[in-house]
């Protein structure tokens, strides 16, 4: 609950320094599985240690699951646009508590899944192959969103989130691709401890490691204008979505191939790298909204 509670007050202090006054933030729920230590994102735990922990729940943060359905259920059937920027559990547990919810999405975008081919994914020093991140840490959601969904899903996977064009090789890299401002230069502080803690212990090991700004693909991929300037992107069936316990090791796998468009049934998408001129459209794309 600290950590909803810090990441909730994290994006709506973060948001001010452009100008945006997010009211709501609506409980996502925590995945259930954490495989890489994500302690640089919850700083803000310590500001409540020396807070009744049961008052700080009264005066949340966040809203609950159950308004943001009642919300959701005002709209028109398939008229509710989903961005997806990690695991699908927050997006599974709404469904699972009311399940009308599902009727009124239009899309569902993600950044989500692997091919299976991406160079920069190591950990220690073994590759990781076809597991994605976002997908281990909540097979089970995952496996229901991707397979249970009616409406179309469009994934953004690693292939076209990792690119060394759309990279930037340190923080000061970064902030010198931005615009200068209250809002970048807040975003300039918290990746140059993102990169002293997480990326330059790889990047002494392997030099292709880099900073990505991936936190906003999902959200381009919603502009359909957008999505077909940057990224290729093609049909595909989804044939599985390991999530039972005796497909733990294959528990990060999406088992997708390429199909098409005609195909009958949930219409699943997922891009397979960037276009010709794509990198520098992103990076162009990423340079507007920070100004």
């Amino acid at each position: 609950r600290m950590a909803q509670e810090a990441s909730a007050m994290r994006i709506k202090n973060f948001l001010r320094h452009f100008g945006v006054n997010i009211v709501r933030v609506f409980d996502g729920g925590i995945a259930p599985r954490t495989l890489v230590p994500h302690w640089i994102h919850f700083q803000e735990y310590y500001k409540f240690l020396d807070v009744d922990p049961i008052a700080a729940i009264r005066h949340s943060e966040l809203e609950s699951q159950e308004d943001l359905a009642a919300l959701l259920l005002e709209y028109p059937e398939a008229s509710v646009q989903v961005a997806v920027g990690g695991p699908m559990t927050g997006l599974h547990q709404l469904v699972v508590r009311c399940p009308e919810v599902a009727s009124r999405f239009k899309e569902v975008h993600a950044m989500f899944a692997t091919w299976g081919n991406v160079e920069l994914m190591q950990f220690g020093d073994k590759p990781r192959g076809a597991l994605q991140f976002n997908v281990a840490c909540d097979p089970q959601a995952a496996h229901a969103a991707l397979l249970g969904l009616d409406c179309p899903v469009y994934l953004m996977p690693t292939e076209v989130t990792r690119v060394k064009e759309i990279g930037f090789v340190n923080a000061q890299a970064l902030r010198a691709a931005l615009p200068d401002n209250d809002g970048t230069r807040a975003l300039y502080h918290l990746y140059a401890l993102w990169y002293d803690a997480a990326v330059k212990p790889r990047q002494d090991k392997n030099p292709d490691e880099l900073i990505f700004i991936h936190d906003l693909v999902a959200a381009l991929s919603l502009d359909d204008s957008l999505r077909k300037t940057i990224y290729d992107v093609v049909p595909v069936k989804i044939t599985g979505v390991p999530y039972l316990p005796n497909e733990a090791d294959d528990w990060g796998k999406v088992l997708m191939k390429k199909c098409r468009a005609s195909q009958k049934g949930p219409q699943r998408f997922a891009a397979t790298g960037l276009t010709r001129g794509g990198a520098e459209a992103y990076l162009s794309v990423l340079r507007r909204i920070f100004e």
